[in-house]
């Protein structure tokens, strides 16, 4: 009886280790709830044609990931042909909620969870702006920079200073992503497009009447791109070059907006490359990619960040940590 029990006893203690050790690989989910406001929601409600196209945007980049990770990337009809088809057939069904981006990539959720989530919350300050744009406030500037302020007290918050983007796209990985996929590329690329173009449009336009109006435009582009995929651009769009006045009226959150997309196409090309051939060590390069370069946190020793007299463009290259993939100093090219 008494082997019984210590048979029994260490049982339960080897159960216990399993499961403590399993959970020792799960991270914490320290979601937090979007900013609450009279003007939530103001976009779905007043602006529900251009609220529908970015709920196609959330399901599209989390579509991605999802299958660069399943497949390994290995397979370009997988992802050029069935997984983009997937995400132009959510786009044309006009899905009038945003999706459950973890119920489209479990898997991408569980190897790079608080990389999603400094998505999530930077896409929340965009929905935020949208919002206040498309509502009947009366002071708009202070409500955008509540929402700035918000976002910035996060863990998550991505930088709000200027990152130099063609030095970002010098990693010996870099442009995996859009030379293997370039008709993928271009559509996340043109999603980029939509999401920084409306502002100016939206901001000068007095009216709701008038903001419909001058989203319709920016809309047919945006479907033109989806069509007919722009893969003859070498960079992705700038909020600088597209709403200007937005930029210069509130250049952290344009900062902010542009870093978010350079670690897209950051992310998207981790999950391309043979140079990390495993899981484990795509996860690490995430990992250190997204708090060493993009969060706020790591402000006071980024060397991407471009300092006030430098050259968006220049720079000496950053120190080379061990068993790091390199990082050299270069120019890209433009956006056309």
């Amino acid at each position: 009886m008494r082997t019984q029990q210590l048979l029994a006893l260490f049982g339960v203690t080897i159960l216990i280790a399993g499961i403590t050790g399993a959970c020792a690989q799960v991270e914490q989910r320290d979601k937090r709830f979007y900013y609450r406001a009279l003007w939530n929601f103001a976009l779905r409600e007043n602006l529900q044609a251009l609220d529908i196209e970015f709920n196609g945007v959330d399901f599209g980049h989390s579509n991605l990931y999802e299958n660069l990770l399943l497949t390994g990337a290995k397979d370009v009809h997988a992802i050029e042909d069935r997984a983009r088809k997937e995400t132009l057939r959510f786009i044309e069904s006009r899905p009038v909620l945003n999706p459950n981006e973890e119920a489209i990539a479990p898997t991408y959720m569980k190897l790079a969870w608080k990389a999603q989530n400094t998505f999530d919350e930077a896409h929340a300050l965009h929905r935020a702006t949208y919002d206040i744009y498309a509502s009947d406030l009366a002071d708009k500037e202070s409500a955008i920079h509540k929402v700035l302020a918000f976002y910035q007290d996060s863990n998550y918050a991505i930088t709000a200073k200027r990152l130099d983007h063609q030095r970002l796209d010098t990693f010996p990985y870099s442009k995996s992503f859009r030379r293997k996929f370039p008709l993928f590329n271009a559509t996340i690329w043109a999603y980029h497009y939509l999401q920084v173009a409306v502002y100016d449009p939206l901001e000068a336009a007095p009216t709701l009447d008038t903001k419909e109006h001058v989203v319709e435009p920016i809309l047919r582009t945006y479907h033109g791109y989806l069509d007919k995929p722009p893969v003859e651009w070498t960079f992705m769009p700038m909020t600088e070059e597209l709403s200007p006045k937005f930029a210069a009226e509130y250049p952290e959150i344009a900062h902010i907006f542009d870093n978010l997309h350079m670690m897209h196409d950051n992310i998207s090309d981790i999950l391309t490359t043979d140079l990390l051939s495993t899981w484990e060590e795509k996860r690490q390069e995430i990992y250190r990619v997204t708090q060493k370069y993009y969060w706020a946190s790591a402000d006071a020793t980024n060397p991407f960040i471009v300092r006030e007299g430098q050259s968006h463009h220049s720079g000496s290259p950053p120190v080379i940590e061990p068993g790091a993939p390199g990082e050299h100093s270069g120019n890209s090219g433009g956006h056309q």
